[in-house]
């Protein structure tokens, strides 16, 4: 018995993971330092590493070469969640794996598995779907179920972008239980040569539309490829429940790594470490000499 309140204690605490979706998706949340560092407001950008969380479109943004990225955190100091993925663009095609792992303890483990293919559709934008195998376990008594996610990228300037994202549709279930849908829809401005990045996102839920969360963020280049970030979260639109986070990120010869602290009072604050490295540079063609 007391085994089985610890477990849904801490059942709990993952819910809170997702910023406020439900149960094991709280893969729902994404996860990511550069994404988190500007609150979550990532939908529209959706350009690094841990794309497929965010916006499944992100992936075809990821120029033509291979790359390789992943994430870490232990939330609130109690919760483990780890994120690789790996995938490679090619001819306005892109192709992706990952795996998120959320662990508490030894009573709870969650992993989701995803395929992801991205493609660009000429001056359109680019589109995206992922294919997701959940499976969880909380006292040992383990559930599993397939999920699908949808999303758009959709530049309408070479500084506006707007993004759309469908997560868990078409009825992922869970131990008999049906996934609560999450949809997404952001905006994103790139100013001063894309020095500074202005960005707003806007979560529902549920098939009657229910305003969840409001993101926004910033990022802004100080020197050369250094930039800090910082963002603010109205968790269920309660404006009295804000809180913020900040950021920042360093990229050199293909390697970005990010670091992103999430000011969250209750159930905790939580350091995020992510990193990105894409193989481009590394196999381009030497430059011609004169």
């Amino acid at each position: 018995m007391k085994r089985a309140l610890v477990a849904m204690m801490l059942v709990g605490v993952l819910a809170t993971v997702a910023w406020g979706y439900e149960g094991v998706i709280g893969f729902q949340g994404g996860h990511g330092a550069k994404a988190l560092g500007m609150g979550g407001a990532f939908c529209a950008l959706a350009d690094d590493g841990t794309a497929a969380l965010w916006n499944p479109a992100g992936i075809a943004l990821m120029g033509e070469q291979a790359w390789l990225g992943g994430a870490t955190s232990q939330l609130f100091g109690l919760v483990g969640y780890q994120y690789v993925a790996g995938g490679f663009s090619f001819a306005g095609y892109a192709v992706g794996i990952g795996w998120a792992n959320l662990t508490a303890g030894e009573l709870y483990a969650a992993n989701a598995y995803l395929g992801t293919v991205g493609v660009k559709i000429g001056d359109f934008g680019t589109v995206g779907v992922n294919l997701k195998y959940y499976s969880e376990t909380v006292d040992d008594d383990t559930a599993a179920g397939f999920g699908f996610d949808v999303g758009a990228l959709l530049p309408l300037t070479p500084e506006i972008a707007i993004g759309i994202v469908a997560k868990d549709v078409g009825g992922t279930t869970l131990a008999g239980q049906t996934v609560t849908p999450l949809y997404g829809a952001g905006m994103a401005l790139k100013l001063l040569d894309g020095a500074l990045k202005l960005a707003a996102d806007v979560e529902l839920g549920g098939m009657d539309f229910a305003v969840r969360d409001l993101r926004t963020g910033l990022e802004f280049v100080l020197i050369e490829n250094l930039a800090v970030r910082a963002g603010v979260v109205v968790p269920e639109m309660d404006f009295a429940g804000y809180y913020f986070t900040v950021g920042a990120g360093f990229s050199l010869a293909g390697l970005t790594i990010d670091a992103a602290y999430v000011l969250m009072p209750n159930p905790g604050e939580s350091l995020v470490l992510s990193a990105t490295f894409t193989f481009g540079e590394l196999f381009a063609p030497p430059a011609p000499t004169e």
